[in-house]
């Protein structure tokens, strides 16, 4: 366990390979430092008199939206706010009197503090140590982390000599501001080259729609599903462009299957363009690279990876294609890179490729996958690839974007709360509030946005309350019932041919020393529920560890359940917070709520963060064959979603008291 949290914290050697030394090696971008002006600083630091700033932070909770005449400069507050929030965060973390262990020529860091789910560091930040009671400061780089420790590397020398067993320091930890540096670099390239009015497109009175649509489909279940197909030949003949195309994919109706095939089609019309795939996670990039390879010949994918993926952590079908040579990570030079006819990557990652200088039509297509988990800004990473400027002036993007997600599911993450609102919007839920992506006659516009309809995961009940509360009553469930995957031989289950059961407990919701909450009784129910599943069966085989997923919104509720299962020698079952089980999938989900009590804000009752409709949508859509809810109707129903959902369970015979 310890070698695998090693490998997946771990910070990839770079190295010059014999494969292209005469080329040589890019190195990564340097970016200019942002510095929030002055007054900014003063304001976030509390300081009375700057009260420009002040008034304006203050006003910011009352902004609706961003404006194409305030994008620039409110973006740059928004960043410098998100970054300041981000170092109060992690100086709640900063040690004192500390001794260092040296493993050959790293540093161990013990962060009693760190959670492997939220954590505060990441490959490749700096920290700060300084001796107690000297005057001398050294900044570290963090190289890799195991569970609780953190390995750094110094470059100067003097540390070194001066250290000793006895040595002790005080570590001050630094914000990550690789991500912040790429985001003020996109504002500064926006606004030169004048890409303001493409970010709030308008209707198009012309279409790019004559290239045809006489396709020959590489994946079958595409061929059989309209929506799919639409979606891929607008996308083939770029009909949205100069505006983004978006794919929306609520859960499981097969928006990686879509953006697969498109870019297979792609492939076979258009040889001779290139094609750039990102998103926002690693494990999003690898699905579509896996798709891609089974499909098309390895030649024509080139997976790029950053420094701080470990090669034991890279799947065998994909290291093949992938900038590692043996445990080394290579950045091709501009040479080489332009020969690559899809090249796929994290958006944050991109950014290396910006000091090759590519021509801006180099990339025909840019694929966004996981739009809807992305900041805005992160999103135009790779776009700016695509940017220049026409004698005039204006602002052009050479490639034809594409944008795949679900503005109902969860978005990117914020920590400063009163910007959430305006920074944790991601571009793809902007632009669908933007007439070329909005209903007429209740009907998108085929040549600018598909809704994707038939979904393929949940059995209909299952998907019936999402449905009716944020896809218009419109997906169709594709999920083809089979009575060998029935849950059987489990009395608690009361309602075995309705997938649903809401188990009614009024227990008590507890803070522990993290401020994160717990429910002893939730725990007891989930245990008892997994017990009972795990001597039951789908039809004629038993269900498996690997079936059931827990999800609970709060962090130590998840500790707790993990341990409760561990203590019953069930250790494969996942058990995650909603934001962890996004993307995922399991037959039988059971989602502990926790909440026991009913908040007051602002004259309203609330039930915290649990009334977020996006957070709710997640959870309830993880589900392929059965869902069990356990929780407090009294307070869930406080919020209209959850009561939607007891309501139907109650009209259903699905609810038991416990």
């Amino acid at each position: 366990m310890a070698k695998d949290m090693k490998c997946k914290n771990r910070r990839t050697p770079i190295g010059v390979s014999t494969h292209c030394t005469s080329y040589g090696i890019p190195k990564q971008l340097l970016l200019q430092h942002f510095e929030p002006p002055p007054s900014l600083k003063k304001a976030l630091r509390g300081v009375t008199h700057a009260t420009e700033y002040t008034q304006f932070i203050n006003s910011l909770p009352h902004v609706k939206k961003i404006k194409p005449e305030n994008y620039l400069v409110l973006f740059k507050i928004l960043l410098y706010l998100e970054h300041h929030e981000l170092q109060l965060i992690v100086d709640k973390h900063n040690l004192r009197n500390q001794i260092l262990e040296k493993v050959d020529d790293k540093f161990v860091i013990t962060v009693p503090t760190l959670d492997e789910d939220d954590p505060f560091l990441i490959i490749g930040d700096k920290v700060k140590l300084q001796t107690v009671g000297g005057y001398y400061s050294y900044y570290a780089k963090i190289v890799y982390i195991e569970r609780k420790q953190v390995y750094v590397t110094i470059k100067n020398p003097k540390f070194a000599e001066q250290f000793s067993e006895l040595t002790r320091v005080n570590i001050k930890f630094i914000a990550s501001n690789w991500p912040f540096k790429c985001c003020h670099y996109v504002l500064h390239i926006i606004s030169k080259h004048n890409l303001i009015n493409l970010l709030y497109p308008a209707i198009s009175a012309k279409y790019n729609s004559s290239l045809g649509d006489d396709f020959d489909w590489v994946q079958e279940s595409v061929a059989r599903n309209p929506e799919q197909k639409q979606a891929v030949i607008n996308i083939v003949n770029r009909t949205a462009y100069p505006a983004p195309y978006i794919l929306f994919g609520p859960p499981g109706t097969g928006k990686t299957t879509t953006l697969v095939e498109a870019i297979c089609q792609i492939r076979k019309k258009h040889k001779s363009k290139h094609i750039l795939v990102c998103a926002s996670s690693n494990a999003a990039a690898d699905e579509i690279a896996k798709r891609l390879l089974a499909l098309i010949p390895n030649k024509d994918v080139f997976r790029m990876y950053a420094p701080s993926q470990h090669w034991k952590n890279i799947d065998d079908t994909i290291v093949s294609c992938s900038n590692f040579i043996d445990d080394i990570i290579i950045f091709l030079p501009k040479d080489l890179l332009i020969l690559k006819k899809i090249v796929i990557a994290t958006h944050v990652t991109c950014s290396r490729m910006i000091k090759l200088n590519l021509r801006s039509d180099h990339f025909s297509y840019i694929f966004i996958d996981e739009a809807s988990q992305s900041l805005e800004l992160e999103s135009m990473i790779p776009i700016t690839l695509a940017s220049t400027t026409n004698n005039n002036g204006q602002g052009i993007l050479n490639a034809q974007i594409i944008l795949a997600g679900d503005p109902h599911q969860l978005g990117p993450v914020v920590r400063c709360k009163k910007i959430e609102h305006l920074l944790g919007k991601s571009m793809l839920e902007r632009l669908m509030e933007c007439k070329p992506y909005q209903k007429i006659k209740n009907e998108y516009n085929p040549c600018y946005i598909t809704k994707l309809l038939r979904n393929y995961r949940s059995r209909e009940p299952i998907l019936h309350v999402p449905n009716k509360l944020f896809y218009d009553d419109e997906l169709i469930c594709g999920y083809e019932t089979n009575e060998n995957f029935l849950i059987s031989n489990c009395k608690r289950i009361s309602n075995k041919k309705f997938p649903i059961l809401f188990i009614a407990i009024n227990g008590k919701e507890e803070k522990a020393l993290s401020k994160s909450v717990y429910n002893v009784q939730e725990i007891a129910i989930v245990s008892n529920y997994v017990s009972r599943l795990m001597r039951s069966k789908f039809g004629t085989r038993n269900v498996r560890e690997e079936d059931i997923g827990i999800i609970t919104p709060f962090r130590q509720q998840k500790i707790s359940i993990e341990r409760k299962l561990s203590k019953q020698g069930l250790n494969k079952i996942t058990v995650g917070t909603v934001e962890t089980f996004q993307g995922q999938e399991r037959e039988i989900i059971i989602f502990s709520t926790v909440r026991s009590k009913v908040f007051k804000s602002d004259g309203e009752h609330h039930i915290g963060f649990l009334s977020n409709p996006k957070r709710f949508n997640v959870a309830l859509t993880r589900a392929k064959n059965y869902l069990i809810v356990v929780g407090n109707p009294m307070v869930l129903c406080e919020n209209e979603y959850w009561k939607t959902l007891w309501d139907y369970c109650y009209k259903n015979n699905a609810c038991r008291n416990y």
